[in-house]
């Protein structure tokens, strides 16, 4: 492994996902020097990988377009490992090792899937909604696989779509909340007209999915398949 020189900056960001990205983004605007870090080859973390690929330029597109106009030290493919000193991190990649120094630092590492367990919950085919994306990201075949998303909030009619635009079937979406409290955040994405179109589009585009409230599941059959 080669050891680089030594990079300073004002600011280092370690996570190039949207908060990440948002942030180092902002920050080189305002004249500062920044790293970005990420141990994915390309940005975007989770959320927003693939998107140039897939051809999904929305708002994500625009701030992945704002990164490449700005100056900024990209450590794609880099994991920071230690804590040397204050204000001293250590990162490598597969071939390099550097100490990244900095004013501050910002840490925007990502969400983590939490779950409620329930029997089942570890046997093979029974994946986080977030991480079955992922895993569809990394080359996970699913084409003609049927799919049953279960969970509460936003992400289940996302990841429904994103599985079916790659040739699954989503046989069942299961949201754990009341209707009636879907129907005050519904009610509260009228002051919100980019969020609320992005809901109708996607509840549009999963016409003929079954949707159920006040549902969650209780047990996971392993004879069952992906």
């Amino acid at each position: 492994m080669t050891n680089l020189p030594d990079q300073k900056f004002d600011v280092l960001v370690v996570g190039a996902g949207p908060a990440g990205t948002g942030a180092g983004v902002r920050a080189a605007e305002c004249g500062l020097r920044v790293g970005l870090v990420d141990d994915n080859l390309q940005p975007g973390g989770q959320i927003w990988r693939g998107t140039k690929q897939e051809g999904h330029g929305s708002g994500e597109g625009k701030w992945l377009e704002r990164l490449r106009a700005v100056q900024i030290t990209n450590f794609f493919g880099y994991r920071i490992i230690d804590q040397t000193e204050r204000g001293v991190l250590v990162a490598e990649s597969a071939d390099h090792a550097c100490e990244l120094r900095y004013k501050q630092l910002i840490l925007a590492t990502g969400a983590r899937e939490r779950f409620l367990p329930f029997p089942g919950w570890t046997l093979p085919n029974v994946v986080g909604a977030g991480g079955l994306q992922a895993l569809v990201k990394s080359g996970l075949p699913i084409r003609n696989k049927r799919v049953v998303v279960a969970g509460s909030g936003p992400l289940l009619l996302a990841v429904a779509d994103y599985v079916n635009h790659h040739g699954a079937q989503t046989v069942l979406i299961c949201e754990q909340t009341s209707r009636a409290a879907l129907a005050r955040f519904g009610f509260a994405l009228l002051g919100q007209p980019q969020k609320l179109t992005q809901a109708v589009q996607l509840k549009w585009q999963l016409t003929g999915v079954p949707f159920v409230t006040n549902a969650w599941p209780t047990a996971a059959n392993g004879e069952q398949r992906l």
